[in-house]
């Protein structure tokens, strides 16, 4: 499916409708240039499942856990990682097999990590449409 957003309120409720799609065990990928809006749609995607904290990206500490929600969400940003070793360090593959969602941004950079179905956004900006114009593209993938 694609979508238009053209301000962040388009994109909220895009992450809202996707966000009555999820259950316990789903995997999201995230792709899409710098400044493209990955960290603002987990953000609002977060939300619509019941997160309370402040959604940040985790870019330092790759990955954040949020448990106060309706479902446990594991949010990473592996745009920093430099090797799969890195991954298994943090037990990422136990991440994607438990009872939470995971959303991975960056995900490009490890996908020989998604050996089950999952679902990929890739988030296009244009600036010579809009500032705010994004072009979302979200697509099962079953492997």
């Amino acid at each position: 499916m694609e979508y238009i957003s053209n301000c962040e309120n388009d994109t909220i409720n895009i992450a809202k409708e996707f966000a009555k799609s999820l259950k316990a065990g789903d995997v999201v990928t995230l792709d899409g240039d710098l400044g493209a809006g990955k960290t603002f749609f987990t953000s609002s995607l977060c939300k619509s499942l019941g997160v309370k904290d402040i959604v940040q990206s985790p870019t330092f500490t790759i990955v954040n856990e949020y448990r106060n929600g309706n479902i446990p969400v594991f949010h990473f940003d592996v745009y920093r990682i430099s090797s799969p070793d890195d991954m298994y360090d943090i037990g990422f593959d136990e991440y994607l097999y438990s009872d939470g969602i995971s959303i991975v941004e960056w995900a490009d950079e490890v996908k020989e990590f998604f050996t089950m179905p999952y679902y990929e956004i890739r988030i296009y900006k244009d600036l010579g449409i809009s500032e705010n114009y994004r072009r979302i593209q979200i697509n099962r993938r079953n492997i």
